[in-house]
């Protein structure tokens, strides 16, 4: 009698867990163009979207790719990576909203990388909102991608990446590729009171409004933004632009290309808001420079500006 009892209790203990291990988060999930969101998203049974994947992997887990798609937008809550490089080109296409949100704890790490993310701003404005909006994380890492084609006459989106965080926010862009959007290929906007902090790599920023901006108009406490080994040409407006309110806002520019754009370097809003440039090519742009409102522009004396319509330099003797 007690053996029978023991048995049943075994079974019973068995079943209330068989749902919890059932329902277990994977660390690595995957997503195929011929995946199924009711699969467990595994190697071989892999799901068909982001959001499908994103439902299953574990918080600091992976989503991969294993072959091209178009997966879906996705609004992220905490730290994963979502992997798509290689020969696995994955789309990310929307109308009418973002590519991707990171809304993620204030420590939380994201990383992004391999993605295409398509506006549909080609064929009329108005369609799509940014290409990755970051409303909250720690650190967020974007590489090797192409975004393109966000337009809005909004003036806010429109975007390729838009920080525009709450508290204190790192965001690293490497080796991607943002043009043909309607706004700033990369705005770094932190709300009031917030930090956001910016370095961007080898990138580049083609067609858009304005290339790379530091925008503290939102009486941000801080806005920093750093441009290494990148591009910024043809752009409508500002190659390089900085915005401040109450608080710093500050572009530095190093061994980059700024050509054929409107204007190189545009500061504007008070004398908190700053650029320096420094071994850095300016070509074939409008104008070298704007000011307004106190903003301050300094190179550092050792940049090859040249063929621009306007070349002069504002601001006190180079820096050195």
């Amino acid at each position: 009698m007690k053996f029978l009892l023991a048995l049943v209790l075994g079974v019973a203990g068995a079943c209330l867990l068989a749902p919890t291990a059932a329902n277990a988060q994977a660390t690595r999930t995957w997503v195929s163009g011929l995946g199924d969101d009711a699969n467990p998203c595994s190697r071989t049974a892999p799901c068909k979207t982001f959001p499908g994947a994103y439902s299953k992997t574990a918080v600091a887990g992976e989503i991969d790719c294993i072959d091209p798609g178009g997966f879906g937008a996705l609004t992220i809550g905490h730290s994963i990576a979502v992997k798509c490089d290689y020969d696995a080109e994955a789309g990310v296409l929307v109308s009418g909203t973002n590519g991707f949100v990171v809304a993620a704890g204030a420590s939380d790490i994201v990383w992004i990388s391999g993605i295409d993310f398509e506006g549909l701003g080609a064929a009329s404005q108005n369609l799509s909102l940014n290409g990755i909006k970051i409303l909250s994380a720690g650190m967020v890492t974007v590489s090797d991608c192409t975004i393109r084609g966000f337009t809005n006459t909004n003036g806010t989106d429109g975007n390729g990446i838009f920080l525009n965080n709450t508290g204190t926010t790192k965001l690293f862009v490497d080796n991607t590729l943002i043009g043909d959007n309607s706004n700033v290929a990369v705005e770094v906007r932190p709300q009031a009171g917030a930090t956001g902090n910016a370095e961007i790599f080898n990138t580049r920023a083609t067609n858009n409004l304005t290339g790379y901006r530091a925008n503290g108009t939102s009486n941000s406490a801080s806005v920093q933004v750093d441009v290494l080994n990148s591009v910024a040409s043809f752009n409508g407006g500002a190659a390089v632009s900085s915005a401040s309110g109450t608080g710093p806002a500050s572009v530095m520019v190093n061994h980059s290309t700024l050509s054929f754009n409107n204007v190189a370097l545009s500061g504007g809003g008070s004398a908190t808001s700053m650029i320096h440039v420094g071994y850095s090519t300016i070509t074939g742009n409008n104008a070298v420079f704007a000011s307004s409102g106190g903003a301050q522009i300094f190179t550092y004396g050792n940049n090859e500006i040249d063929g621009n319509v306007n070349p002069a330099l504002p601001g006190p003797a180079p820096l050195h």
